[in-house]
């Protein structure tokens, strides 16, 4: 059962990551940078599997699709290779990473480190309102069904874990592993089905978590916290082992 349960995750994750070849619609801009823009519409793009690993970025037609210069395109691309979504390849340019067993063992090494060091800070006011508050935009998101909304309500938690470090740097640090975390947690969701019992694959999970960081167990709290992080890093590792998502060893 767990053979089959495994090949039909992968499949799962192979569909999510196809990348078929569909307009693009315009973007319409905002009082943010036309770059930055680009760059989040191509990021839910990315993440969503309508462009798939070692797809190509060509700017002009993307600057087309999207009603905006080659320039703004191709800053966004500079912005997606920062947050490790894009890199450059010789003769080939930018294209969508490829998903690597390496990259998320990497990842969740660095959250396993902060995250547990985080979730030991003090019990102040303003943290407890701010982890309680990130449970419940996690349940509103839960309650919207899509996959994408509850990733990143689920980082958005774990930001203010980290948060509550009293750090702008780290913050700023953790937030700029967000999105590449996202991607992997994507590909969990979808292979999973998280959004179609996400009470108990979500909720339950991270209801445990915030009772553990508000409960002055410190070693408790640490426990917890590492326990829910390498459950889902062996799980996405199976997942790419298997071959989802086109991963690399």
């Amino acid at each position: 059962m767990d053979e089959a349960r495994t090949t039909s995750g992968a499949a799962a994750a192979r569909q999510v990551a196809a990348a078929p070849e569909r307009a693009v619609a315009p973007l319409a801009l905002q009082r943010t940078s036309a770059a930055e823009q680009a760059a989040d519409h191509l990021t839910a793009l990315i993440l969503d599997g309508t462009l798939g690993p070692g797809e190509r970025l060509r700017e002009s037609a993307l600057a087309e699709s999207l009603g905006i210069s080659r320039n703004s395109v191709r800053e966004g691309i500079r912005l997606l290779e920062q947050g490790r979504l894009v890199r450059y390849e010789m003769h080939r340019g930018a294209v969508v990473v490829t998903p690597s067993i390496d990259e998320l063992d990497d990842l969740f090494r660095t959250r396993l480190h902060l995250e547990t060091l985080a979730v030991g800070a003090e019990r102040t006011p303003a943290r407890v309102a701010a982890l309680e508050g990130a449970f419940e935009a996690l349940v509103a998101a839960a309650g919207t069904g899509q996959a994408r909304e509850i990733v990143a309500a689920d980082m958005a938690f774990h930001a203010a874990i980290v948060d509550g470090l009293g750090s702008a740097r780290l913050s700023a640090f953790f937030s700029s592993l967000t999105t590449e975390l996202g991607y992997y947690l994507l590909i969990l969701s979808h292979t999973d089905d998280e959004p179609g019992h996400v009470d108990e694959a979500v909720l339950a999970h991270h209801r445990r978590l915030l009772d553990t960081a508000l409960s002055g167990d410190v070693e408790g709290a640490r426990a917890a916290l590492a326990g829910h992080l390498h459950e889902n890093h062996q799980r996405i590792r199976q997942i790419l082992a298997a071959g989802g998502a086109g991963a690399t060893g």
